[in-house]
C-alpha cells in the first residue's frame, strides 16, 4: 500500500499529540488493532471508501466496532471524519506504525523463506541487519513455497532477493533473449 501525503501529515500530527499526551505506546497499540481489524474485513474497507455514505455514519460505525476496547482512537475519528477523510484511516494507520519505528529506532525486516526457518537463521539475519543498521530488530516471517529455496529480505525499502525462483526467472529471461 503506497501511503500519501495526506496520510503522513495526519499520522505524524497524531504522534506529536501521542508523544505530548505520554500516550504513544497506548496509541501504537490502539493503532494496530485498528488496522488489523480493518485489513480483516473487506466489507469494512468497501464501506470506509464508499463516497455515497455520509462521513457521520462512518465514524458512528467506527466508535461503535471499536467502542471502549480502544478509548484512544476516537481522536483519529473525530480528525478524519471532521475533514471528511475517514476514508485514508487505514493509510493513516500504517504511515503511523513507519513512524512510530522511526521514533522508536525500530527496523521493520521481514523474511520470506519456502519453510520455517529456525532460531539460528533468525538470529543470524537480526546480526546481519544489525551490522548494516542500528536499531532494534523487529522480524516478521512470511511463508512463501513459491520461492522454491532460497529468502527474500525486505527492510528500509531494500530487498535482498537469494531465492531460486528469482534465479530460474533469471535465467529464463536470459534464454528468451538468446
Amino acid at each position: 500500500m503506497t501511503i500519501g501525503t495526506t496520510s503522513k501529515r495526519y499520522a505524524k500530527a497524531l504522534i506529536l499529540h501521542a508523544i505530548d499526551q505520554g500516550k504513544l505506546d497506548m496509541l501504537f497499540e490502539e493503532i494496530l488493532s485498528l488496522s488489523n481489524i480493518l485489513e480483516e474485513s473487506e466489507e469494512l474497507r468497501d464501506f470506509i471508501s464508499n463516497p455515497t455514505i455520509s462521513k457521520d455514519l462512518k465514524k458512528s460505525l467506527l466508535d461503535d466496532i471499536t467502542g471502549n476496547s480502544l478509548p484512544n482512537i476516537s481522536i483519529l475519528f473525530n480528525l478524519l471524519s471532521t475533514n471528511n477523510r475517514i476514508d485514508i484511516i487505514l493509510s493513516v494507520c500504517s504511515a503511523f506504525v513507519k513512524l512510530y519505528y522511526d521514533h522508536k529506532n525500530i527496523i521493520e525486516v521481514k523474511v520470506t523463506t519456502p519453510i520455517e526457518i529456525s532460531d539460528e537463521v533468525e538470529s543470524t539475519i537480526k546480526k546481519y541487519v544489525s551490522s548494516i543498521k542500528n536499531g532494534e530488530i523487529k522480524l516478521t516471517k512470511k511463508k512463501d513455497e513459491s520461492l522454491i529455496a532460497g529468502f527474500t529480505l525486505d527492510f528500509d525499502n531494500t530487498r535482498l532477493d537469494a531465492s531460486i525462483r528469482k534465479r530460474l526467472n533469471m535465467m529464463k529471461k536470459q534464454l528468451k533473449t538468446n
